[in-house]
């Protein structure tokens, strides 16, 4: 199966192919879990939902 993903336009060819890598070891090694961030967040605010994201898998009985 091919999954196409459009990137943004000012993203440097190192970025996109990097994300093409992660995307691709997620889907070799399990179910891959993608979060969407806006690119103003903040540190706290990307550690909260990253918190919020592993309490959900966690309570779902899913390992992390």
């Amino acid at each position: 199966m091919n999954i196409e993903v459009t990137v943004p336009d000012e993203w440097s060819p190192a970025l996109t192919l990097t994300v093409q890598q992660l995307l691709q070891q997620a889907v070799r090694s399990g179910w891959p879990l993608i979060i969407c961030l806006r690119p103003d967040v903040t540190p706290e605010q990307m550690a909260d939902i990253n918190q919020r994201v592993r309490g959900l898998v966690a309570d779902s009985g899913l390992a992390a």
